[in-house]
């Protein structure tokens, strides 16, 4: 059986009883009492029941992310086309489109972030953007007794890594501030970069000379005592009740960087409160002097036909417009049935092709392989909500050479087709 003892201190630890009744020879009978302290099993069965509900939570975070992101896509591309198209119009009422169209989608991303863990191949992160929609739902979550304050450049260099994961790094590391100030205080998330050319004390993992993103995540709180403070990324160790939490935020966050070549250090004093400070490496040159160019420069599609394959009604139409208004001849398909038909249609006359990834019929995975029957080289960007990494390896086996995480904006569009060579010098149309 299990019960609970009290330890010395005062805290109460689970503890199963075993109970023997002995006869030996020559001596009176006894009772054998053994009492072992189970709460290490106890914490490993915790988070294996948690693993199970983060498991069904994940299927069904899976269904209402795709109809979310399918339902915010067409408004993030569209606030862009009302910018351009009615300059004279009320900027502030298509900001809040816009910043609410954001906020829903950094809501979808964190609920899969939690909920399923998906990871996805390392990229550039645009560092400024990621940070703006972590202090908006901090703000909008938290308590109204915690005060989260943003402090950095608006033009960071991106870092590289998986959205996914850097977004649960920064998660975990803000739930744990906010667990510190039970009664409210002030947390603050400050961005600089930073080379670093030689080793860094007390890093963890150990550091690696490099340009870096530094993010502080600074609290108020009480601050972490000495003689733990050797202990918290320990899998399984925590100083809150069984029920509150597993012990695997902080090694999750440690295994996280050491998968990224970043690293942190623990800034603490008890009473004052505490300052994580992570270390994610930039990413490559390159990629920030293409990015930096690809908005303003006079591009189009002049010339040139895609056809667009998708079963959302909302997004196939603003998709349409965007492209049109880039410059391009738009062909579209509901499905990968129809697709094929509109490709064997116009296969003289396509530059390339943008297909959603979960349609009815034929999904998009089928529907590459049949169209590469079709068109054997044509460029191919496919799109989704959530694509795991042997999906995504699958498709570039294929020679699909683009990506689009739903929900997506005009500019992202362009971006993707400028990497596809499908944008040229051109006259945009208004």
């Amino acid at each position: 059986m299990t019960t609970t003892h009290r330890h010395k201190d005062g805290h109460e630890i689970p503890v199963e009883i075993k109970i023997q009744y002995v006869t030996p020879a020559r001596e009176a009978p006894r009772f054998i009492y053994l009492a072992r302290d189970i709460t290490e099993r106890r914490l490993q069965d915790l988070a294996a029941h948690r693993s199970q509900r983060i498991e069904a939570l994940g299927t069904l975070a899976g269904g209402v992310a795709h109809d979310l992101n399918n339902a915010l896509t067409p408004i993030l591309m569209g606030v862009e086309a009302l910018r351009e198209q009615f300059p004279d119009a009320p900027s502030a009422i298509v900001d809040l489109l816009e910043a609410s169209a954001r906020r829903g989608a950094a809501l979808v991303r964190q609920l899969l972030a939690f909920a399923k863990g998906t990871e996805g191949a390392k990229e550039p992160i645009q560092s400024g953007l990621l940070l703006a929609e972590l202090a908006g739902l901090l703000k909008s979550t938290f308590p109204k007794n915690i005060q989260v304050e943003l402090i950095g450049r608006d033009d960071l260099p991106p870092l590289w890594g998986d959205a996914t994961q850097v977004n649960q790094v920064l998660l975990n590391l803000c739930v744990n501030a906010r667990d510190a100030m039970p009664g409210g205080g002030k947390l603050t998330l400050e961005a600089r970069t930073e080379e670093v050319t030689g080793p860094v004390p007390d890093a963890l993992p150990a550091s690696r000379p490099g340009p870096y993103l530094v993010l502080d995540v600074r609290d108020t709180g009480t601050g972490i005592p000495a003689e733990i403070l050797s202990k918290i990324f320990d899998p399984f160790f925590s100083t809150k009740p069984l029920d509150k939490g597993t012990g695997l935020g902080l090694a999750t966050v440690v295994a996280i960087l050491k998968g990224h070549e970043g690293f942190l250090q623990v800034l603490t004093e008890p009473g004052r409160g505490t300052t994580f400070r992570v270390h994610f490496p930039l990413a490559r040159p390159g990629f920030q002097e293409w990015q930096a160019q690809a908005p303003g420069a006079a591009l189009s599609g002049e010339g040139r036909t895609l056809l667009v394959v998708d079963d959302e009604a909302g997004v196939l139409a603003m998709a349409a417009i965007v492209l049109r208004r880039l410059g391009f001849e738009v062909v579209t398909a509901v499905d990968g049935v129809d697709g094929l038909m509109r490709a064997e249609d116009h296969r003289k006359v396509l530059h390339g092709v943008i297909t959603d990834l979960h349609m009815p019929a034929l999904d998009g995975l089928e529907f590459v392989r049949a169209l590469r029957r079709i068109l054997p080289a044509i460029p191919i960007i496919v799109s989704s909500g959530r694509m795991e990494d042997e999906a995504q390896e699958t498709f570039r086996s294929l020679g699909v050479g683009g990506f689009l995480d739903k929900p997506f904006s005009e500019g992202q569009i362009r971006a993707v087709l400028q990497a596809q060579g499908l944008l040229g010098r051109g006259h945009l149309k208004v």
